[in-house]
């Protein structure tokens, strides 16, 4: 990923290690320890308010934990070693290998699904708008919905809204 990493030990694609998240004094994540591998699939399960989609957050520093390490293939996310600027460098190239669906999937209401998905990679990563294009239906067929392409998502039902999220990240 980055050439200025703190690496875990070879192994799990995701490793948490002694994670802590405070919000003022409560205290949701208390020394959450968990590494999954590569292709493990990984469900949270729990109620409301249980800490699920801040442990998410924190994943990719949208939360900063309070303390602990996060590493992801192998380079510590939370580095505290690095200037603000170096750090937000850091991150930025991390989110670049990493994709979440929220619980609301803030698509683009006013982009068809095929604009919802080339949207990222031809703004952000620069890629041109044919490889962008080629590489979203690519996507939609993975998840059954290359009919859809011209599709706006108020047209779409919950779960195809769910699918192009899920392409798009």
């Amino acid at each position: 990923m980055t050439n200025n990493k703190e690496t875990a030990p070879d192994g799990p694609m995701i490793v948490l290690r002694d994670l802590h998240k405070q919000f003022g004094s409560l205290e949701v994540l208390k020394g959450i320890d968990l590494e999954i591998a590569n292709s493990e699939v990984l469900v949270l399960i729990g109620p409301s308010g249980s800490g699920k989609s801040t442990l998410l957050r924190c994943l990719n520093h949208l939360e900063a934990p309070t303390s602990g390490e996060i590493y992801v293939d192998g380079v510590r996310v939370n580095r505290t070693d690095l200037s603000r600027r170096a750090f937000q460098r850091h991150l930025n190239e991390i989110r670049t290998h990493m994709g979440m669906v929220f619980q609301h999937f803030n698509l683009f209401p006013h982009k068809t699904v095929l604009e919802n998905l080339i949207e990222a990679p031809t703004q952000v990563l620069g890629l041109e708008r044919a490889e962008a294009e080629r590489e979203a239906l690519e996507l939609l067929k993975r998840v059954g919905l290359t009919d859809k392409r011209d599709v706006y998502p108020a047209n779409l039902s919950g779960g195809q809204q769910q699918r192009v999220a899920i392409a798009r990240a």
